[in-house]
């Protein structure tokens, strides 16, 4: 009797083990809130998929979306941008305003934005991004009203 309650103890002890460490290395799901990535999310109800293999940016390249500590509200606070500019690149600034400034982003920096640039707040407001803060790559997501009508996409680099 004991011997078995033991051997579930243990085998649930094991499974929590391994799914606490698969969340917290390998990959996490949240969702998506807001106007600044539209069409790629919808502005509530889709749920992301992330890749924490490219945690700090490893692997990441422009054109793909990232999920990162936002750097002015800190930690608690993660936002969805896309990667329009990478150490060493140069970027506009901020093509809405028209002037065209150009800036070459720093050494262990990206340069995000939103898809929906007029309704993004990124590194246009808040500047470069230290890769530090990146906590990995979004590659999927889940959207859909109800539990039967879920609809799963990748989520495709336009640069590749």
């Amino acid at each position: 009797m004991i011997s078995s309650q033991i051997r579930i103890f243990k085998g649930a002890a094991q499974y929590a083990f391994f799914l606490h460490l698969f969340w917290d290395k390998f990959y996490c799901c949240g969702d998506s809130v807001g106007v600044s990535m539209l069409p790629t999310f919808a502005v509530s109800g889709d749920w992301v998929f992330t890749s924490k293999l490219h945690c700090y940016g490893r692997g990441c390249k422009v054109g793909d979306v990232v999920s990162y500590v936002h750097p002015l509200n800190g930690p608690g606070v993660n936002v969805m941008k896309r990667i329009i500019g990478m150490p060493g690149d140069f970027v506009v600034r901020d093509p809405t305003d028209g002037t065209g400034d150009m800036l070459q982003v720093p050494k262990g920096h990206i340069w995000t934005t939103g898809d929906n640039i007029p309704h993004s707040h990124d590194s246009r407001f808040y500047g470069p991004v230290p890769m530090g803060l990146v906590r990995g790559k979004v590659i999927a997501k889940c959207s859909g009203g109800s539990w039967f009508d879920w609809k799963f996409s990748w989520i495709e680099n336009p640069l590749d």
